[in-house]
């Protein structure tokens, strides 16, 4: 079995303040997910980060493309079931299912 690797790479930090309203929203939603609310602000950072660089490069995001572009950010990061990662990243669900079973440590 190959693995991935990657390099190490410099990781720099933002810190942000929100309304209490909406960091019990973020809690809330990742915990639903099973993730730390730093892991899911990230994930919704990036996705909404990718669809603002997208939008300055003269390719609007419809509200269709974003939702697309936030769920291959999830899709990416391991979350949904195997047919909606399959259907919003083009992979066949049999290779989706292998690939998540590699990253989560399955055989």
């Amino acid at each position: 079995m190959r693995t991935i690797t990657s390099e190490l790479v410099e990781r720099k930090q933002f810190a942000i303040a929100v309304s209490p309203k909406v960091h019990e929203s973020v809690v809330k939603r990742a915990r639903e997910l099973g993730l730390s609310p730093t892991a899911f602000a990230k994930l919704l950072f990036e996705a909404g980060f990718a669809a603002r660089v997208g939008q300055e490069r003269g390719l609007p995001a419809d509200d269709a493309e974003l939702d697309e572009q936030v769920w291959l950010v999830f899709a990416c990061a391991g979350q949904g079931d195997v047919a909606a990662i399959a259907k919003a990243t083009g992979v066949k669900p049999a290779l989706v299912e292998k690939i998540l079973n590699a990253w989560r440590g399955r055989k």
